[in-house]
């Protein structure tokens, strides 16, 4: 049985993995990090492109790591979030992050 992109975008997996690499301006990076955050909030996010569609649903505790460097004018900024599905949320670690907009010096 075939299924045709309306009923793909009707029923996106649950399951499996997404990619997506691309050089974007900051406004258009900034609406993506803006649904991310929604997402969370709603607790749901889709990700689709052409050929994937995939829903995560984070619950409970969430893993996040943070790494920036700067290195002879290259930059990089890699978030990451972590979790699992029905396992029962731990308690909130002690160590706290802070990330401050605009030259904080």
């Amino acid at each position: 049985m075939q299924c045709d992109d309306k009923d793909k975008a009707e029923q996106p997996s649950t399951e499996g993995k997404f990619t997506f690499e691309s050089a974007q301006d900051v406004k258009t990076l900034v609406g993506y990090l803006r649904a991310i955050t929604d997402g969370f909030e709603a607790g749901s996010m889709r990700f689709t492109r052409k050929d994937l569609d995939l829903v995560l649903s984070p619950k409970g505790l969430v893993g996040f790591a943070v790494e920036a460097k700067g290195k002879e004018g290259r930059m990089k900024l890699t978030l990451k979030f972590h979790w699992r599905e029905n396992v029962e949320a731990k308690e909130p670690e002690e160590d706290t992050l802070s990330i401050t907009p605009g030259d904080a010096r």
